[in-house]
């Protein structure tokens, strides 16, 4: 009997490792685009051809990346390029400073702008922000009104995009940099159903902001503590969010968690943005080579397999 029920049990257990799936390795990411240390890639759009329009900050320029041609500059822009938003008809709103991020707050103050461009990367019109500061992240919230996140006022303004000018939307301490840390306050938007989702990097915090009526309903509530840190950050259909962090690896956090996972991402050290591909399969996401950290590595633009 004693045989027979331990002959019993070794089948059984290798039945269950016979039907288990093997877990799967993170593929390293494919580099799509180098650039040398110093460069700091900030944000980018995927387009419906599935190329990539991404910023290069201190160079003043848009670059392109196509799946036929790979990386090429796109276009020169007269400020320093932060966030890109796609707009209806093909053009993009470009959120930029005037003065350079590493001045700081005071040199920064009133030189932020939108500027529309159209698809071949042109400037058409600029909305100058004379009361923000660091404007960052944007949202298009209805074909003439975009949200703008300001990182170093921890407020979200409202700006006409058809009249011009900008309203604050929303203030809230949660929304704020921490005194002495080198990461912006509010910084990623993104729209979830009737709520916005925003990151603030400097206290690591993934909030979320109910809605109604296209105006703030309400104060924000916590969504999720970013352990890994969160900057940019890309929403699947399943509700599966995914960030760059600005430090080593991207994080994952499920539709129901509330503590992230890390993606390994060797080579895109210091990322600062993330978008999903088409298809849904993987993260295009920008790396700085970890310069804000002192890191001297190269930057990118890179393909992550999920």
């Amino acid at each position: 009997m004693a045989e027979s029920l331990s002959r019993r049990a070794i089948l059984a257990a290798a039945a269950g490792l016979l039907a288990a799936k093997p877990a799967r390795a993170q593929q390293p990411p494919e580099i799509l685009a180098r650039f040398p240390s110093g460069t700091f890639l900030e944000n980018l759009v995927v387009r419906g051809d599935g190329s990539v329009v991404f910023t290069n900050y201190f160079a003043r320029r848009l670059e392109l990346w196509t799946p036929a041609s790979g990386a090429a500059a796109f276009a020169e822009v007269p400020a320093h390029p932060v966030s890109l938003t796609a707009l209806p008809g093909g053009g993009m709103a470009l959120v930029v400073h005037g003065a350079p991020f590493n001045g700081g707050p005071a040199a920064m103050r009133g030189s932020g702008a939108v500027l529309l461009l159209d698809a071949t990367g042109a400037a058409q019109r600029r909305i100058a922000l004379p009361d923000a500061i660091f404007p960052n992240g944007a949202l298009l919230l209805a074909p003439d009104r975009l949200l703008v996140a300001d990182s170093a006022l921890g407020r979200v303004w409202l700006v006409d995009l058809a009249n011009g000018g900008a309203t604050a939307w929303l203030d809230h301490p949660m929304l704020q940099p921490v005194a002495g840390r080198p990461y912006p306050g509010v910084n990623g938007l993104k729209r979830q159903g009737d709520a916005l989702l925003l990151s603030n990097s400097a206290q690591r915090l993934l909030l979320r902001q109910a809605m109604a009526g296209g105006a703030a309903a309400g104060e924000p509530v916590l969504r999720a503590r970013m352990s890994t840190g969160v900057d940019d950050f890309a929403l699947a259909s399943d509700g599966t969010i995914y960030a760059a962090t600005h430090a080593r690896g991207l994080a994952r956090l499920a539709a129901d968690a509330d503590t992230p996972s890390v993606i390994p991402a060797p080579g895109v050290e210091g990322s600062t943005a993330v978008a999903l591909t088409q298809d849904g399969r993987a993260l295009f996401a920008l790396g700085t080579g970890g310069l804000l950290e002192g890191a001297t590595g190269e930057a990118v633009l890179a393909r992550v397999a999920l």
